[in-house]
């Protein structure tokens, strides 16, 4: 049965995915009830009362908006290394939260966040995939389901975004985690979400054999100190035998570009093979061209609603939810896996509990770590 009543929400950032969710939650989301937005950067209250409703009050910290703001739910729209302590947060002080993808940069402090919301299961907690929410990779989907592709036993992907002339995911890096956690999180979600990894298996745990990642600094060799790529090339190995492959980038000059194949025993099928924006040609002296999408946000925008208005149904409803908290954990375990094999030049493995073996983690993230403090 649905509930009349909305979500009382409270969203934490308003960077660029931030002020889009923003914009959504006070325009787009009918079950909804935006009443506060919080972010710790200067200026940010200034664009708050610009672009947001009066009616939603601005906070300058998150744990004071989380106890004060009346809001039964939170959404999380921050960098990635203050993920896993908001999320915690919330949970402790009985809020619902959604947080954008990853949980963590490492794989203990997700698998704690995720135990934590275990232990809470009175409490939605969800981790949108974007691609998930997808119309097209739902068409997708679909066709997986019902037979149309035949065994599907592989999955390939490509996520390259336009080339920054600011230079700011250089700098970001310092808390993204890298090229793989940050960007391809993503296409291991998708991978696992049209293949059937869990399928033939004698421990279920073990969901991935071995991982393997390279990747170049083409073009911001200031990469190479944070320990990350401007591309980057992985390939997984599920444990029933079924493959991941994804080439991510960040040196693309037409603008942003993402497709993904399934590849059946019966058909295959491609899912933004075709980057235009629309499909309008323009005509002229440099012959015939279309425009390109400018970006993931533009790309996938339906699915910023699409998943909100799940998240709000969850709550309001008790209705399921597209991912899950175990969809969050394995593939942040992938991407973690893919970081540390670019890396280190050798393949992870996993273990019997479905965990990398990652024994050289604690020497390279100090050599990394040495980097960034100027050692």
């Amino acid at each position: 049965m649905t509930s009349d009543r909305r979500l009382r929400l409270a969203l934490i950032g308003l960077g660029r995915l931030g002020a889009i969710r923003a914009r959504i939650l006070a325009y787009h989301q009918p079950r909804i009830e935006f009443v506060a937005a919080c972010d710790t950067k200067p200026g940010a209250d200034e664009w708050a009362a610009n672009n947001l409703p009066a009616s939603v009050k601005f906070y300058a910290d998150p744990e004071d908006m989380m106890r004060n703001s009346g809001a039964e739910a939170v959404l999380i729209s921050t960098a990635t290394a203050t993920h896993a302590a908001l999320i915690c947060l919330g949970l402790d002080l009985g809020l619902h939260v959604m947080c954008e993808k990853p949980i963590s940069v490492d794989v203990v402090t997700t698998q704690e966040v995720v135990a934590k919301a275990a232990s809470k299961p009175h409490l939605k907690f969800l981790v949108p995939f974007s691609r998930r929410y997808d119309d097209s990779y739902l068409n997708a989907k679909q066709l997986v389901e019902n037979g149309s592709l035949g065994n599907v036993h592989a999955v390939e992907t490509m996520c390259i975004d336009q080339q920054d002339p600011t230079g700011f995911f250089v700098t970001f890096s310092a808390q993204s985690g890298g090229i793989f956690v940050d960007m391809g999180i993503h296409d291991a979600d998708i991978g696992r979400y049209f293949m059937d990894v869990k399928s033939g298996l004698t421990n279920p745990k073990r969901q991935v054999n071995r991982v393997v990642a390279f990747g170049q600094q083409a073009v911001y060799g200031e990469l190479a100190k944070y320990g990350d790529a401007d591309n980057g090339w992985g390939m997984v190995e599920f444990a029933n035998g079924k493959v991941l492959t994804t080439h991510l980038g960040r040196t693309l000059k037409n603008g942003y570009e993402g497709a993904t194949r399934v590849c059946g025993t019966k058909a295959h099928s491609i899912i933004g093979g075709n980057s235009t924006i629309n499909r309008v040609e323009i005509r002229d002296e440099h012959g015939v061209r279309t425009a390109t999408t400018p970006d993931a946000f533009t790309l996938y925008d339906r699915s910023f609603i699409n998943d909100l208005a799940e998240f709000a149904g969850a709550v309001l409803d008790n209705s399921p939810m597209t991912c899950t908290p175990e969809d969050a954990f394995e593939a942040s375990k992938i991407v973690t896996a893919l970081q540390h094999s670019f890396r280190t030049g050798k393949p992870v493995y996993f273990d019997e509990d479905g965990l990398p073996i990652m024994e050289k983690a604690v020497e390279v993230n100090k050599k990394i770590n040495g980097h960034l403090n100027g050692h």
